[in-house]
């Protein structure tokens, strides 16, 4: 993707980052979230899935030591990521899934907090895209099928990783019971 990485906590509430339109006016683009070993591993653990049986098929940032584990588009990116994903003004697939896992995890005791914390640890990349088609075709480019997308369903269903063990329904499954808690 090559795009700009940000810390996802530079756009808590009280954070002053903005993700400003690029120089052609252009807001729209796409994303990937990105995390640490110990992070991808405590959400293979909640799928009870062991972490060296898939790493080799997740996306790695080697610099960095990172692993990609979503992708997504937006016609606002600042919008998107900062209120719906970061601090939660709406219910996204995103922060549904990370919930599903801290709940398996945690349990219900300060779940929101610790959902926060969580994405808190995460970084995420960002470029923009201009047009709606374009970014539909970046989208889908990005996601793919050669590596594994955690918690992209849709566009990753054909991954092997993701079809060996199981992991739509499986996360399907925790969210289920993470909407019942809520």
């Amino acid at each position: 993707m090559n795009g700009k990485i940000i810390e996802a906590k530079c756009l808590r509430e009280k954070a002053e980052f903005t993700i400003k339109p690029n120089k052609s006016g252009v807001e729209s683009g796409i994303y990937k979230w990105w995390a640490s070993k110990s992070e991808i591993k405590a959400i293979f653990d909640a799928l009870e899935i062991n972490l060296n049986d898939v790493i080799n098929g997740v996306e790695k940032k080697e610099d960095e030591n990172l692993y990609a584990i979503y992708v997504g588009q937006a016609g606002s990116l600042e919008q998107r990521l900062k209120n719906n994903h970061v601090n939660g003004r709406s219910r996204s697939t995103f922060r549904k899934s990370i919930g599903a896992i801290l709940l398996k995890i945690s349990g219900q005791k300060n779940l929101y907090e610790n959902i926060n914390g969580f994405i808190d640890k995460l970084k995420i990349e960002y470029k923009f895209v201009d047009g709606n088609n374009n970014l539909d075709e970046e989208e889908k480019k990005e996601i793919g099928k050669k590596y594994l997308r955690v918690f992209n369903g849709q566009h990753n269903s054909q991954n092997e990783l993701r079809k060996q063990f199981d992991i739509t329904k499986k996360l399907n499954d925790l969210r289920s019971a993470f909407e019942k808690n809520l």
